[in-house]
């Protein structure tokens, strides 16, 4: 191989990598706005909220929906962080018990109002604690809320009254819960299928060369 010919293979090594170096900081930049994007939703309310990821659960068209007080493997969750409803529509908060004790109370320390929509009172940690609150079609807009013994750590949620007022992009409600049980269902036929076929090998081993005989 003469200089020449090396010389062009040193280009083409540089300009690979170079090209490398450019699609990774394309998606890094990418990511990184994403993020921002998500962040900046709803006034940034939600910019320290784990299970926040830019998608608000649209509940639109059911009378009820429930909210979960203490999810997460922390349990300093709300789930779903952001729900949209439309007037008349019932939420139910349900605590799990994990996570200490939680309430869920109007945030109006960031909310365009002068007193607290609605307030479940002092904290408990006590599964199986129901909360309702009824949004009536006075109540459109957005409504932070969040528990006071962990806002600081994220325990934060938005419900949003009206198409109108949602920001971002939305997923059907119950969504993530279904993906889950899909990927739980997916992954137990997957072991069962792998059992199996390690089963009809080993059979097939032990008695492959006796029915062969007979």
């Amino acid at each position: 191989m003469d200089q020449d010919t090396t010389g062009e293979l040193t280009r083409r090594s540089l300009l690979k990598r170079g090209a490398g170096a450019a699609t990774a900081g394309a998606v890094g930049a990418a990511a990184s706005s994403t993020a921002s994007a998500q962040s900046d939703l709803y006034g940034g309310y939600l910019s320290e909220t784990d299970n926040f990821e830019g998608q608000t659960a649209d509940a639109t068209g059911m009378d009820e929906v429930t909210v979960t007080v203490g999810a997460g493997t922390s349990g300093l969750l709300f789930d779903p962080p952001a729900l949209l409803i439309e007037p008349g529509t019932t939420v139910n908060f349900e605590w799990t018990g994990n996570g200490g004790a939680h309430n869920v109370y109007h945030d109006t320390a960031v909310a365009d109002a002068e007193e607290s929509l609605f307030d479940s009172g002092e904290p408990v940690n006590d599964s199986g604690v129901l909360y309702e609150f009824t949004f009536e079609s006075s109540n459109t807009g957005t409504f932070p809320y969040a528990c006071s013994p962990h806002r600081g750590l994220g325990m934060r949620g938005v419900i949003v009254v009206g198409e109108e007022n949602v920001q971002g992009d939305t997923t059907p409600f119950g969504a993530a819960e279904e993906t889950l049980n899909s990927v739980a269902i997916f992954g137990g036929a997957a072991v069962f299928g792998t059992t199996a076929l390690v089963g009809l090998s080993a059979y097939r081993e032990m008695f492959g060369d006796d029915e062969q005989e007979h």
